[in-house]
């Protein structure tokens, strides 16, 4: 498993690219609030901030839906890696303490 744990070390390291992007769709989603606020209070630009609303609210929440899988895939690859150290520890040290002797229907 030792390819997996560097794996797991390159994504983490890697983590900051899409943590920004998460930022950046965040603040395009803000964006798109304030441009439907003055939507509401300047009817005469209207017809501008209609038309550019949708794409902002499309990729801003597509970089947040992003930012999330990225996420859930780093804390994915962490759980794999800290199953298999345990995988690994409990074959190498057996800390239930039974000898072939105690296993049941052995004699």
């Amino acid at each position: 498993m030792r390819g997996a744990s560097e794996q797991v070390t390159e994504l983490l390291k890697s983590a900051r690219a899409p943590h920004r992007l998460g930022l950046i769709g965040f603040g395009i989603v803000a964006i798109a609030f304030l441009a439907s606020v003055a939507n509401a209070r300047l009817p005469e630009h209207s017809p501008f901030i209609t038309k550019i609303l949708m794409p902002f609210i499309f990729v801003g929440l597509a970089s947040l839906l992003y930012h999330i899988g990225q996420h859930v895939h780093a804390m994915h690859q962490n759980a794999l890696r800290m199953i298999a150290m345990d995988r690994e520890s409990s074959m190498a040290s057996p800390e239930h303490g039974m000898d072939k002797g105690d296993v049941i229907g052995e004699s």
